[in-house]
């Protein structure tokens, strides 16, 4: 097990995905699990999990819940998964296999991230790499953003790793569908209170634009089906 770093996840009704993304875990000391009131089984799969400490807070928004989940962490160094991630065996073999040099000159690591969709994992139509600062110094980064699209800022160096995260992102078409429209309420909300404006063309032309960057440009024909489907949930 690596003693010096930490592995943090928050957790809400995730009874589905929990012990796939714990057992990814199996090579971390200490696991930091931080709950915003689950009704389902999440926290008793965790529990038999004997190196996972379990916390509770009430949400505000995932920057002030990701930001206050690393203080209850002891070690410097985390690695920050949502709960419908896992840890690749490649990827925990590249892990543990940083130098000491690596450790102790860059602030964090890029890890790509690979998701699994209607039974493909998806590497065209913008999906793949996907990089994600995932593995970082709690003392040299935090999470920043708004309403969405929270990301991890840090200061120093920072290099790429090879291996993927798995990201088990929607069940299927309907789940994709309510995930858009609960985040696209929030983008535009927080584009809102920035002042910004827009338009139907501009939301028509941008939408055509979407579908034809994932589709051509980023090549989701070459999952058939499965490809244009993102595409046009994309364009949507």
């Amino acid at each position: 097990m690596i003693s010096f770093l930490s592995a943090c996840i928050i957790t809400l009704n995730e009874e589905d995905n929990i012990a796939r993304c714990l057992r990814s875990l199996s090579f971390i000391s200490e696991i930091i699990l931080l709950d915003s009131g689950s009704t389902d089984q999440t926290l008793q799969i965790a529990r038999d999990f004997p190196n996972v400490q379990i916390y509770q807070k009430e949400f505000i928004n995932y920057i002030d819940q990701k930001n206050y989940c690393m203080t209850l962490a002891r070690n410097d160094w985390i690695l920050f998964l949502d709960a419908d991630e896992e840890v690749s065996g490649e990827l925990k073999n590249e892990i543990c296999s940083l130098s000491r040099i690596d450790w102790q000159t860059q602030a964090g690591f890029w890890i790509p991230r690979l998701t699994y969709y209607l039974g493909e994992w998806i590497y065209y139509g913008g999906w793949y790499p996907d990089y994600q600062m995932k593995l970082f110094r709690k003392s040299m980064g935090c999470f920043t953003g708004f309403l969405v699209h929270e990301q991890v800022k840090v200061i120093g160096k920072v290099k790429k790793l090879k291996f993927p995260i798995l990201h088990y992102s929607y069940k299927n078409i309907s789940d994709h569908l309510k995930f858009i429209d609960k985040y696209s309420t929030l983008f535009a909300l927080e584009k809102y209170n920035q002042g910004k404006k827009s338009g139907v063309f501009f939301a028509f032309g941008k939408s055509i634009y979407k579908f034809l960057y994932m589709y051509f440009i980023r090549l989701g024909f070459l999952h058939g089906r499965v490809g244009f489907i993102i595409s046009v949930l994309g364009a949507y």
